[in-house]
């Protein structure tokens, strides 16, 4: 994987996901908008005749407990060991731990690839795009979820630029996080985008636990201990002062057919 803000992101995300498993699912499965979660809006895209179904960058299997229905087949890839760990403890699968980039399944066999993250934490995006493509069969849909910029509302604003101010630091990715001139970039690999829409998800912080979880979801690899210990303490200063924090957690999906 390619350097990018000088950093080695092979090593971060091992690292990462090996001390961390499930910290990405514990806090997306508590973002909500008003009855639904990421997850489900995600799961919600896939078509109920799509019967094999890959999900990509699963993780802990979040995501593929939200696809699986009668008479389909979903499939976990990841290539953290921690977290397809994690996985198999609370689900049969099937799990495969491999490269995203190099996907263990003939070509034209998948009738969907779904992924929450994964287009932002695996790079470069081209590659994997074409890879995608390889494996969809002729109308088979892309369909992913990624952190995004908005939409936020002024207290959203007040409160994340509180957070950063004491992390000195913004949440990195490996993979450009807005996705621009995205339709451009599906359509040389053969996908046709045909829904690209935001939603705004909150997490409710109510004690230190759940700032701990919150911040220890982040990727900020250049960010020290004591820069994480001075965002959680506010947050706990927020719930002492308000009895409650919310942190807003907008979300992007975007659907392609090939």
């Amino acid at each position: 994987m390619a350097r990018r803000f000088g950093i080695d992101w092979d090593s971060y995300l091992e690292g990462f996901h090996t001390e961390r498993p499930g910290a990405m699912e514990q806090v997306l499965s508590r973002a909500v908008n008003g009855h639904h979660t990421p997850y489900r809006w995600l799961a919600r895209a896939v078509s109920a005749r799509a019967t094999t179904v890959l999900d990509l960058a699963c993780g802990a299997g979040a995501m593929t407990r939200e696809l699986e229905r009668p008479g389909r087949l979903v499939v976990g890839v990841d290539i953290s060991a921690a977290e397809l760990e994690l996985a198999q403890r609370r689900n049969a699968g099937p799990w495969i731990r491999g490269d995203a980039l190099r996907l263990p399944f003939a070509d034209q066999s998948l009738d969907a690839v779904v992924s929450s993250m994964g287009m932002v934490v695996i790079h470069p995006t081209s590659a994997l795009l074409e890879e995608v493509a390889r494996v969809l069969r002729p109308g088979g849909m892309l369909a992913f979820i990624a952190p995004t910029v908005r939409p936020v509302s002024p207290g959203d604003i007040r409160v994340g630029a509180n957070v950063v101010t004491r992390l000195r630091s913004l949440p990195r990715f490996p993979g450009p996080l807005e996705l621009t001139d995205f339709a451009a970039t599906l359509r040389s690999h053969g996908m046709r985008k045909y829904e690209d829409g935001r939603e705004r998800y909150r997490i409710t912080i109510h004690s230190r636990a759940d700032a701990e979880l919150m911040i220890s979801a982040l990727y900020l690899p250049a960010t020290s201990q004591a820069r994480l210990n001075a965002a959680i303490a506010y947050l706990e200063r927020e719930v002492r002062d308000h009895g409650k924090v919310d942190l807003a957690v907008p979300m992007r999906r975007i659907l392609a057919l090939k």
